[in-house]
C-alpha cells in the first residue's frame, strides 16, 4: 500500500510539474486550427556534469538528448547543446528551485561566442511559435550583445554546431533578434535583415527591453505560402508568408513599417522551423563577461 501511494505520488508531482509548465503560456496566442506543444523543462538532471559548464582556453560543447546524457536536461524531443568559443570566458549555469528553473548564459569577452541550442524538435511545422522568459544579470553591462535566433536545422549547420551566428549567410535561419547593451538602461533591441550583401540588424526600439526585471517573449512566425491566423487575447491576427510578430510583456511590438516583421530570408518557405539558439559575445565592461541572460519558460508550439 505504501509503494503504491509512493508511485502515485511520483506521477502527481511529475503531472503537476509539466502541466504548470505547459500552462505558464495560457494568455499566449493560439494558431487556427490543432497545435502541437513542445516544453523544455530544466528540472531534469543528466550527466555528471553538475549545474555549471565552464569554458576553457579551447573550445568544448556538450550535447544531451534522451540517449546522451550532457550537461543540459535533455529536451522531450531533440537535442539540446551548449557550447563555449575557446577563451571565451564565463560560463553556463542551471538554477533550480522548487519546481522551477533557469539557465543562465554568459556572454564571451570576444566574438568567439557562448552558445546555447536546442535543434530537431519533433512534429515542427513551417508555422510556428516560441514563448521564453528572459532577464538579464545586475552587473550593469556597457557593452555586448545577446543573439536569439530560430530556424531550420538541416546538415551541420549553425543550430547543430558550435559556430557563431555573425553577418554571413546562415543556412537555415527563418528569423534572428538581437540585444545590445550600452551605458544607458535600456537595450536596444533589433532584428535580422540583409543589408548591401550581408546580414545585419534592422533597430526595433529601444524601450521595450531594460537591463532589469523579468521580460516574457511571444514570437508568431509563418514560413508556410500563405496567409496563418493566431487568436491572442480575443482577437485574431494575420501573419503574411515570411514574416513573423513579436510581442513583450503582453504588447505587440512595431516599427515604421507595422507589426509584420520580415524573415531574414535564409530559410527556404515551407522548411520546419523546429530549432532555436542563443547566444552572447563581446561583453568587455564594466568587466570580462559582466552580461548574462537568464532564460526560462521555453515553449514552442507548431501548427499540425
Amino acid at each position: 500500500m505504501k509503494r503504491n501511494f509512493t508511485i502515485t505520488g511520483v506521477l502527481l508531482l511529475l503531472f503537476t510539474t509539466v502541466n504548470a509548465q505547459k500552462n505558464y503560456w495560457t494568455d499566449a496566442g493560439v494558431w487556427e486550427g490543432k497545435e502541437n506543444y513542445w516544453n523544455y523543462s530544466l528540472l531534469k538532471k543528466t550527466g555528471d556534469a553538475g549545474d555549471k559548464f565552464e569554458s576553457k582556453e579551447t573550445a568544448v560543447t556538450s550535447i544531451s538528448s534522451t540517449s546522451t546524457p550532457g550537461f543540459l536536461p535533455y529536451p522531450s524531443s531533440g537535442f539540446a547543446m551548449v557550447s563555449s568559443a575557446a577563451a571565451a570566458g564565463g560560463a553556463f549555469k542551471i538554477e533550480r528551485k522548487e519546481d522551477n528553473a533557469t539557465l543562465i548564459l554568459d556572454a564571451s569577452v570576444a566574438g568567439g561566442a557562448n552558445k546555447f541550442t536546442v535543434y530537431d524538435i519533433a512534429k515542427a511545422s513551417a508555422v510556428s511559435s516560441m514563448f521564453f522568459s528572459m532577464s538579464f544579470n545586475e552587473n550593469n553591462p556597457t557593452n555586448g550583445s545577446i543573439v536569439m535566433a530560430l530556424g531550420s536545422v538541416r546538415g551541420n549547420n549553425i543550430f547543430k554546431n558550435a559556430v557563431t551566428l555573425t553577418g554571413a549567410d546562415a543556412s537555415g535561419i527563418f528569423a534572428g533578434l538581437r540585444w545590445e547593451f550600452s551605458t544607458n538602461n535600456s537595450v536596444f533591441l533589433s532584428y535580422r535583415t540583409l543589408v548591401d550583401g550581408s546580414y545585419g540588424y534592422k533597430g526595433i526600439n529601444n524601450s521595450s527591453f531594460t537591463k532589469t526585471g523579468q521580460h516574457q517573449v511571444e514570437l508568431y512566425s509563418n514560413n508556410a505560402t500563405i496567409e496563418k491566423k493566431y487568436i491572442r487575447g480575443g482577437q485574431t491576427y494575420s501573419i503574411q508568408p515570411s514574416t513573423f510578430n513579436i510581442w513583450v510583456n503582453g504588447k505587440l511590438l512595431s516599427n515604421n513599417t507595422g507589426s509584420a516583421f520580415s524573415s531574414s530570408g535564409e530559410l527556404a518557405p515551407e522548411s520546419l522551423i523546429n530549432s532555436f539558439l542563443f547566444q552572447g559575445y563581446h561583453s568587455k565592461a564594466p568587466f570580462p563577461n559582466a552580461l548574462s541572460v537568464t532564460l526560462s519558460n521555453l515553449q514552442v508550439n507548431s501548427i499540425k
